[in-house]
């Protein structure tokens, strides 16, 4: 049965990914537009990445001790505000200065939304509400870069596409007010410091809290690691993508281009198909999806022509979408809503540097050469899979139990003559 909130969650979802996909083509063009060098439009995107890789974990006590709402709305605002003001900049680091900003408003939201699902997914039916909120996300990238497209072919000035982000991100605040509140849980990872220590704790207890998580759940241990390794191969294979473009297909105009919207309508398919298969144990889908997307990618250097590329990249968007949608799925009912701010709040960064590192040597490593870079990309994605297959089959674990039930547990076994 489903939730209330849900289809206002996913319009809020929606809103805000469209704007972040809209700006993530229109930032490029107006710094290299009013400042010309690609290596500044390089450097100023990537600023975003800065804030959750560096203080990412510490919005784990936020999200723990604070309504997840409130905190996407305020992430939401600012998020506004900053793209509104950056068509007016005059000086590079006035941009810089915004998109850092931007940066700390996504590091913020992100984790919010994601710690957000369980009050609009109904129990027993995680796959199709999180597949539905999955498709949102699909769809606003899907739409975005488009809509950046028409504006310049209608002639408006780029401006435009950034305070349609404003405009957004007020949709996804008023959006917010229609999901239920998810109130302050029993924060169990919480440890009493002074003020001059609380940055540095609540540091720590993110990461304190991913290491319970994976150590407590096996099916959880192994999305967690391959999910590492899983976004460093996927940044890997877009970059080999570019390439692919320049040398293999360089008479096909917008190569990567089409590559992309072929894995996004892809993407919408399968986080829309993936809940009908609830017969089959999670597991058994999970390996399934990520060893045949490796597949996918290894298979691109090597294919007789566009259309087949096409195709292969229609397959790699349905596979990556039906594995976020079951990864998302298990975490919400395996990982307790006390401990999943601090969960996302350490993953988030972690999973960031992959994508940095992807981006900074995937150019490099397809331009040595292209099937090297594949057979890297899925060595990457697929290795990691077969290594900790037996892991996808293990029931929940303890996530939820605190130390003191933990330690009762072990009382009353001890006291059954069981060995602990």
């Amino acid at each position: 049965m489903r939730k209330p909130g849900l289809i206002p969650l996913m319009v809020s979802i929606f809103t805000v990914d469209l704007g972040t996909s809209m700006t993530a083509v229109a930032l490029p063009l107006l710094l290299i537009r009013d400042y010309g060098t690609t290596l500044a439009a390089g450097l100023t995107l990537a600023i975003r990445l800065v804030p959750s890789i560096a203080v990412g974990p510490i919005v784990g006590r936020l999200l723990a001790r604070r309504d997840p709402r409130h905190i996407a709305m305020i992430s939401s605002l600012l998020s506004a505000l900053f793209a509104a003001l950056i068509p007016v900049c005059g000086a590079l680091w006035q941009v810089q200065l915004l998109t850092l900003g931007i940066g700390l408003t996504v590091m913020l939201a992100g984790p919010a939304r994601l710690v957000l699902r369980p009050a609009v997914v109904s129990e027993g039916d995680e796959l199709r509400g999180n597949g539905l909120l999955m498709a949102a996300q699909r769809v606003s990238t899907l739409s975005g870069p488009p809509l950046v497209g028409v504006i310049i072919a209608v002639g408006w000035p780029l401006w435009v596409a950034f305070l349609l982000e404003a405009a957004t991100s007020l949709v996804a605040v008023v959006m917010m007010l229609r999901v239920p509140p998810l109130p302050p849980t029993a924060d169990e990872e919480a440890v009493d410091s002074g003020d001059r220590r609380r940055f540095r704790t609540a540091y720590v207890t993110s990461t304190r809290a991913l290491l319970r998580v994976v150590s407590d759940d096996a099916f959880i241990r192994g999305a967690t690691l391959t999910s590492f390794s899983y976004l460093l191969a996927v940044t890997l294979g877009r970059m080999m993508l570019v390439v692919m473009g320049t040398r293999h297909y360089a008479d096909v105009s917008g190569f990567y281009g089409w590559m992309l919207a072929a894995m996004g309508v892809g993407g919408l398919c399968g986080s829309l198909l993936i809940g009908r298969f609830r017969r089959i144990s999670t597991g058994t889908l999970y390996i399934a999806v990520m060893l045949i997307e490796a597949v996918g990618w290894l298979s691109l250097p090597w294919l007789p022509g566009f259309p087949a590329a096409m195709a292969v990249m229609f397959t790699i968007g349905v596979m990556e979408s039906s594995g976020y949608v079951l990864y998302y799925a298990e975490v919400q009912i395996r990982i307790p809503r006390s401990v999943m701010g601090y969960y996302y709040a350490a993953l988030i960064p972690v999973g960031d540097a992959c994508m940095f590192l992807g981006s900074a040597f995937g150019a490099w490593l397809a331009g040595a050469s292209v099937p090297a870079a594949a057979m890297i990309v899925a060595g990457v994605m697929g290795i990691p899979m077969l290594l900790t297959l037996r892991w996808y089959y293990a029931p929940p674990g303890r996530i939820g139990e605190s130390d003191a039930m933990r330690e009762g547990t072990k009382s009353a076994m001890r006291g059954e003559g069981h060995d602990v």
